[in-house]
């Protein structure tokens, strides 16, 4: 007779963001509505492709693994947690002339990208520090 041991409590967080991350971050990227903000902002939005994709990559990387967060340095976590805490608008600052301009009507890819990246990350810091402080 085997007993079942409990599920860890970050486990069914950690099944969440695994599939935000296959539902919502493997989708392809919102090139058309990053060229359009390009268009309408050449001089802040030049480099905003490159900048957004190095930053939706670092929560997709994250976010693919959740349920084996666990398995991760301890050191490892702290050093994501503060990159993890800030949205892009400030981890790019530079970008926030764009910020009113990305919505739901006029670049509806890239809204729905960041929203659900958002979602991800504030759900990662809260299973990141839950593991840190089990340590």
């Amino acid at each position: 007779m085997s007993i079942e041991q409990p599920l860890d409590p970050l486990h069914p967080l950690g099944c969440a963001v695994e599939q935000q991350y296959r539902e919502g971050l493997r989708k392809p990227f919102p090139y058309q509505d990053c060229y359009a903000l390009q268009r309408k902002y050449p001089r802040v939005a030049d480099d905003l492709v490159a900048d957004l994709d190095l930053y939706l990559t670092f929560i997709a990387g994250y976010s693919s693994s959740a349920t084996g967060l666990a398995k991760r340095s301890r050191e490892e976590l702290r050093r994501a947690i503060p990159v993890l805490k800030k949205s892009f608008f400030d981890a790019y600052p530079r970008y926030l002339p764009l910020e009113p301009a990305v919505n739901s009507a006029s670049t509806k890819e890239l809204h729905a990208e960041l929203q659900v990246a958002d979602e991800c990350r504030r759900n990662l810091v809260t299973i990141m520090d839950a593991l840190i402080e089990r340590a």
